[in-house]
């Protein structure tokens, strides 16, 4: 993946420009997301070229919100004050569940020790604006194991929470599974309640 980077930096700031060329008047930006995925695999100097062209084909306001997913398993307190440094003031980590089975079931590379971790290193780094996404209606998850997701997240104090519900899309590993009768279908009533 490491080799895609690169290329992909480049490519991405090249599309950056283009489109800041057809708006024709520069455009104000209020607000930046670096999401969809684990944008965290990017490293400082990759998101630090697309930053610097951002800002070369846009006016960036003074009340921005720049935000970043990340993968708590792969943050480290260098990383975080360096991503601060480059004017990302809202962090989104992908806590997902504090079940251990259900990480794994994921395949999540953290734990909720790593989560723990990840928002202590983000505070000090001077994170004062935390998301955590939790993960509902998963296989053989019960009302008990989300309530006790929830209750740790609360108690790491986050600014945010992003509660999601599985969807099983075809071509996912969840989606094999459900097929061949590994796991069962999510219980649409239970995710509800």
């Amino acid at each position: 993946m490491e080799q895609w980077i690169s290329g992909y930096t480049v490519a991405l700031c090249a599309e950056i420009g283009q489109v800041a060329g057809q708006a024709g008047d520069r455009l104000e930006v209020h607000t930046f997301f670096f999401g969809g995925g684990t944008p965290s695999l990017l490293g400082i100097p990759q998101l630090e070229a697309i930053l610097q062209t951002v800002r070369q084909n846009f006016t960036l306001l003074e009340n921005l919100e720049g935000s970043l997913e990340a993968n708590p398993g792969t943050v480290t307190p260098e990383y975080l004050k360096e991503l601060r440094r480059l004017g990302i003031n809202r962090l989104s980590l992908g806590m997902q569940s504090a079940n251990p089975e259900e990480l794994r079931l994921m395949g999540r590379i953290h734990d909720t020790p790593d989560v723990i971790q990840a928002v202590k290193w983000a505070r000090q780094a001077g994170f004062n604006n935390i998301n955590l996404d939790l993960i509902f209606g998963l296989p053989f998850q019960t009302m008990e194991q989300w309530q006790n997701s929830v209750e740790l997240a609360l108690k790491l104090n986050p600014e945010h929470l992003s509660l999601y519900a599985l969807t099983v899309e075809e071509g996912t590993p969840f989606f094999q599974w459900t097929q061949r009768g590994l796991i069962p279908v999510p219980d649409d009533d239970l995710a509800a309640e």
